[in-house]
């Protein structure tokens, strides 16, 4: 159970830098694209905070085995709209 918790922790803080690394990048887009790219960001930001409230509450109880998946899944869906950030067109 403490395995899944630490890799859960470990892919919320990739995350957290991913998200710093396109808040970094954004600045260097053009205009006409920043306003999306913030709107995306910010969006991933609510995301993962979300996830990391939710985290919080179901480590902490026994439910642990029930809610992994539930949270593997939502951290790969978020991981997924990072990376769709990151991909140049």
């Amino acid at each position: 159970m403490s395995e899944s918790k630490g890799q859960v922790e470990n892919l919320l803080t990739e995350l957290g830098k991913r998200i710093d690394d396109l808040v970094g990048e954004v600045s260097e887009t053009k205009d006409e694209f920043r306003d999306e790219f913030e709107k995306r960001i910010d969006e991933l930001k609510d995301q993962k905070q979300k996830l990391e409230q939710e985290f919080d509450e179901f480590k902490s109880q026994e439910k642990w085995n029930e809610a992994k998946s539930h949270f593997s899944s939502a951290v790969n869906e978020l991981k997924k709209g990072v990376e769709s950030l990151f991909k140049k067109d």
